[in-house]
């Protein structure tokens, strides 16, 4: 290319204005988790999309398109007040999707929120209207676009969230009992696989009082006239002066900065790549050795949490299986997934999304040289898989 020619191409270029470029149309989808505290439960929110158009008639996250002149923020707030009639709630913002082959209308960008309410604070708008329903968030697959990766992220954000902080969304308030907060993140985590149960309420008071996440106020909670409720008033806690600052409490960075960060000391080696840096763990030693040696092979990170460890790849937030004290909690592709139980009967399928189901290798199955290997591959797939995802 001559010297005159690529001048001319760079005053070109240089004329441009934003007309001359393409334009995709933006749109924001917001996955509404709501806690159902009595029956331990996590759902979210899907709204029936009107007859006629795309996808008319499925169910879906309530979203919208972003008008001119309209922060993401404000279309978020706008699409949950006329989709499904909430207000006052406080999104964050998860994931931007942009497949340009994503939506069959055309070229749009989705940035995904997500936000995490009470049942109780949910149940007036599902009364009111026919719309509107609630379904766990294991049965919310075969969503349109790409809504149920969305849930499988926001559940997985809001999962990690809760595993390391007290309550981070402040459900509960300023003050709550132990008890009422145990409650509320048993809701939150992932539920126990077969033989498991939820931390006691010892082991979960070890973890937010023994760490300083929570302290004591002093008072109590009040006890209803009539109530029939024998004994002494519930103490209230609340979080910590610096509970939001990990970096203090754990030595860790904050949750949201870097959910790579085992729950210990950093020290220079950095995270933790073996059962055997870490303290705190419940998990069987069959489980520890066969994800140690995948670990060998494929570089990976754990997370102590107060149901599980988590199992990533380095330098992704994305989990890639659940390591419980008695199960192997592993995340593949469906077919892979269905594919691996029928050759294993005692591996449990779990249909967690459209996206991704879970296989739960049970600690005495490990027992089985075959299928401690398989178990061993397939959590090497699902590494690989959360990595390139």
């Amino acid at each position: 290319m001559s010297d005159q020619h690529a001048e001319q191409l760079h005053r070109d270029r240089s004329d441009r204005t934003l007309a001359d470029y393409p334009r995709p149309s933006v749109a924001v989808d917001t996955a509404v988790l709501v806690v159902d505290v009595p029956d331990a439960a996590l759902g979210v929110l899907q709204h029936r999309r009107p007859a006629g158009g795309v996808h008319g008639g499925e169910w879906a996250l309530p979203g919208t398109f972003l008008h001119e002149g309209e922060t993401l923020a404000d279309a978020v707030l706008r699409s949950l007040q006329e989709k499904v009639g909430l207000r006052g709630t406080r999104p964050q913002q998860l994931h931007v999707f942009d497949d340009p082959a994503r939506d069959e209308r055309g070229w749009v960008l989705s940035v995904a929120h997500v936000v995490l309410l009470l049942a109780d604070d949910v149940a007036p708008v599902l009364a009111s209207r026919n719309d509107l329903r609630v379904v766990p968030v294991a049965d919310a697959g075969g969503q349109p676009f790409d809504h149920d990766e969305i849930v499988r992220r926001a559940v997985d954000r809001v999962r990690q969230d809760y595993a390391l902080q007290p309550d981070p969304v402040e459900l509960l308030g300023e003050a709550f009992t132990l008890k009422g907060l145990q409650a509320l993140h048993d809701a939150v985590a992932p539920p126990p696989g077969p033989g498991e149960a939820r931390p006691s309420i010892d082991t979960f008071r070890r973890y937010m009082v023994g760490r300083g996440l929570i302290r004591p106020t002093g008072e109590f909670a009040r006890r209803e006239p009539g109530s029939g409720v024998l004994g002494k008033p519930a103490e209230l806690y609340c979080r910590a002066a610096d509970s939001r600052d990990l970096t203090e409490v754990l030595g860790v960075r904050p949750v949201r900065k870097d959910r790579n960060r085992a729950e210990r000391p950093v020290t220079d080696a950095g995270p933790a790549r073996t059962f055997g840096e870490l303290t705190g763990s419940n998990v069987n030693t069959h489980i520890q050795s066969l994800v140690d040696d995948v670990g060998a092979s494929r570089p990976l990170t754990l997370t102590v949490m107060p149901h599980y460890v988590a199992v990533r790849p380095v330098g992704t937030e994305r989990v890639a299986a659940y390591a419980r004290p008695l199960t192997l909690s592993i995340g593949l592709d469906p077919d892979d997934a269905v594919a691996l139980t029928g050759d294993f009967p005692d591996f449990r399928l779990e249909r967690t999304s459209a996206a991704t189901h879970h296989v739960h290798v049970p600690m005495p199955a490990l027992a089985d040289p075959a299928a401690r290997r398989a178990a061993m591959e397939a959590l090497g797939r699902a590494l690989v898989r959360v990595a390139s995802g």
